[in-house]
């Protein structure tokens, strides 16, 4: 067996953002790693609409990306060499206020955008009304009888 490496582009529709990812052929499939890098919910992820079995870590039990990709090309569906073939991964959203990090390279670079593809010609960047949303969830009304309307900002 062979363990080459090989580039595989992943699209995901729901947030419209798609990836390049460089992976092992005998190397297992990090559902976590995946999901976190399109903002989804690991238990919930799925690859051309096929759920992987995984363990508690996210890993993939038994499936490696060659196996995979064999198991997809052999029944015609998309095998991630290039823009117009990538995989389709989706999932549920994660809830607002996660405290994961969304990418494993934001842990790296200390940022928190990703270096994403533009999709149809819409930026996958955050938007103002992104930062306002998670500013409002910070904000609590304090109820404390006589002052009801103080609004505490953590």
């Amino acid at each position: 067996m062979s363990n080459k490496q090989r580039s595989i582009k992943l699209f995901c529709p729901l947030v419209s953002k798609a990836v390049w990812l460089v992976v092992w052929d005998e190397q297992r499939l990090d559902l976590g790693s995946i999901a976190r890098t399109f903002g989804l919910d690991p238990s919930t992820l799925k690859l051309n609409g096929h759920f992987i079995s995984r363990g508690v870590d996210f890993i993939a039990s038994s499936v490696t990306w060659n196996s995979l990709i064999s198991f997809f090309s052999a029944r015609g569906f998309s095998t991630g060499k290039n823009h117009q073939d990538a995989l389709i991964v989706d999932g549920k959203l994660t809830k607002l206020g996660s405290k994961r990090v969304r990418d494993p390279q934001d842990a790296v670079n200390g940022s928190y955008y990703v270096a994403a593809d533009k999709v149809d010609g819409d930026s996958t960047r955050p938007q103002a009304e992104d930062f306002n949303l998670v500013k409002n969830k910070r904000l609590k009304e304090r109820d404390t009888g006589k002052h009801s309307d103080v609004i505490v900002i953590n």
